[in-house]
């Protein structure tokens, strides 16, 4: 047909016996719109599954037509993507058709995030349709957008009030995880950030205040230094770091200036001290990274809490050099410098050095 000029006829025969097909679908699609959502999605895979195998089959059988015809012709569309073009303008003459499988795949994804197994291949399937029709970015993401940020809200607010920090934190990392698996499985790509961020700002940044008042001075005091990992991790994704931080000194200079002040314990304040700076050094590295803001926020603290008691400081490091210098018999060289090194330590945040080398 094609080689005795029939083309354009053959080409519009072929149009309309798809469009005519592809309006019976989507008519049958129209009496299933009673039956629950994922009954519904169902039948849909069933007629995209349908669809794509016969269009691919008339492709393979009008290929010289495809080829010579239709890509001789600038603006006409291949009969793949004139099927498409037809699917999707019937899709809007059905709208109920059209909400009834985006209620559906929502409702799916929401299942899912509460815990509930569902067919993953069968929400592929049909974000892929949505996709090639053109209606993912256009229709379904916002949706998704929207939903998702709804429900992160919710189950923020409510594990907030419910759960310990430490735990909340570990849920924030899970539900991170599990939004990335939706974007690998079955979503696609360009979802994965916005997905991301939307849990990003329901479950940490709203809540940012809360977690820190909540749960850092616990954490530090049971030196939890994987919960605190975690809760720098997840603080850096939404710019919390500078209120960490602020957190971070102000537990440096409360506890320190505790032990300090604490007149009746005295003689255990140098060791205390000492523990005080070890703990913090080993949250800094493990746990905050090295980072140099936070360094530097430790070191002015500490300093501050170890000059808040004039003088006594400065002369329990002196009379604590001693006595391990004068109690050095029996003791190793390497255990003798490292306890003199800690100590040393301490003498470098003192600001009165003339009261330490009076008593020294």
């Amino acid at each position: 047909m094609c080689r005795h000029q029939m083309q354009d006829r053959l080409y519009k025969q072929l149009q309309a016996a798809c469009d005519a097909h592809i309006a019976q679908q989507l008519a049958a699609l129209q009496a299933h719109t009673q039956l629950a959502p994922a009954a519904f999605l169902e039948h849909v895979a069933g007629m995209w599954d349908d669809y794509c195998s016969q269009m691919l089959r008339i492709r393979s059988i009008f290929l010289y037509l495809d080829r010579t015809y239709v890509m001789s012709l600038p603006g006409l569309r291949s009969l793949f993507d004139t099927g498409l073009a037809s699917l999707r303008h019937h899709l809007t003459e059905h709208p109920k058709v059209e909400s009834h499988i985006m209620r559906g795949l929502l409702d799916l994804i929401d299942r899912e995030r509460q815990g509930e197994a569902v067919d993953r291949q069968l929400l592929a399937g049909l974000v892929r349709m949505l996709g090639d029709l053109g209606l993912y970015s256009s229709t379904f993401s916002p949706r998704l957008l929207q939903e998702t940020a709804a429900f992160y809200r919710d189950e923020g607010l409510r594990l907030m009030e419910a759960a310990d920090v430490a735990h909340y934190l570990a849920h924030c990392e899970s539900r991170l995880q599990q939004e990335q698996e939706r974007c690998l499985h079955y979503l696609e790509p360009s979802s994965r950030r916005p997905l991301l961020h939307a849990v990003e700002q329901q479950l940490l940044a709203a809540h940012t205040p809360q977690i820190l008042s909540k749960g850092f001075k616990m954490l530090m005091s049971a030196h939890r230094v994987q919960d605190l990992a975690r809760m720098y991790s997840l603080l850096s994704r939404v710019g919390g770091t500078d209120a960490l931080r602020d957190e971070w000194r102000q537990y440096i200079t409360t506890t320190g200036t505790a032990i300090v002040k604490d007149e009746a314990n005295d003689k255990e304040m140098v060791e205390r001290l000492l523990q005080l700076k070890a703990q913090l050094d080993g949250v800094l590295g493990a746990a905050f990274q090295g980072c140099a803001a936070f360094a530097d926020q430790l070191s002015s603290a500490f300093q501050a809490a170890v000059n808040s008691r004039s003088n006594k400081p400065a002369e329990l490091v002196a009379k604590f050099i001693d006595a391990k210098l004068r109690g050095s018999k029996g003791v190793g060289e390497g255990e003798l410098e490292g306890e003199l090194d800690k100590a040393l330590v301490l003498f470098g945040y003192i600001q009165g050095k003339d009261v330490f080398e009076a008593f020294y």
